[in-house]
């Protein structure tokens, strides 16, 4: 499944990367809408029914594709976070790496790591329990060496509900349009 989910990928990225000027899109799959993130030159797949929230904050841009309503509840417990972050200096694919390589450390689970097209890759999915309950995450760090732009995406939901619910966020973070200019 691994290597299916880099082809995508790969070619979506090359398709976006000259078409989302125009945020000319391909039919979303069915259940699911294109999110589209216009500062970003980016589009997200979006399940029917869930919703869509962006903030800016402290240089961190985010953006949450979430199953309960983040804006009226002000929490969530299944959904996709996206923290963008544009580096100066320091080096985004280091910083993802790192980012990952963090999480794994804590939480005691092997990495991956790959190419595609012009990005880097790094990723670990984890199982994290405190007093509000389990919850699984399957953690992406995306960096465009480039542009030095870092996209660390996180698809989260309790453990209870993990198996449906990652049905949805593997499509959603197997299926990137991200602009390779950006």
């Amino acid at each position: 499944m691994k290597m299916k989910r880099v082809v995508l990928f790969a070619l979506f990225v090359a398709f976006v990367a000259h078409t989302l000027h125009a945020i000319e899109l391909p039919k979303a799959p069915s259940g699911f809408t294109w999110q589209e993130v216009p500062e970003l030159k980016a589009a997200f797949l979006k399940p029917e029914g869930w919703f869509f929230k962006q903030e800016n904050s402290k240089g961190t841009l985010a953006y949450f594709i979430t199953k309960e309503d983040l804006a009226k509840n002000g929490e969530f417990a299944t959904g996709l976070t996206i923290n963008v972050f544009h580096f100066n200096q320091d080096s985004a694919v280091e910083h993802g790496k790192a980012l990952i390589d963090q999480m794994a450390t804590q939480h005691h689970v092997k990495t991956w790591s790959r190419a595609v097209g012009p990005f880097q890759e790094f990723g670990c999915e984890l199982k994290d329990t405190d007093a509000s309950g389990t919850i699984m995450m399957h953690a992406l760090t995306v960096a465009n060496p480039k542009t030095n732009t870092l996209y660390l995406l996180i698809f989260e939901s309790p453990a209870a509900n993990w198996d449906a619910a990652w049905k949805l966020g593997q499509q959603i973070m197997d299926t990137l349009a991200i602009d390779d200019e950006i």
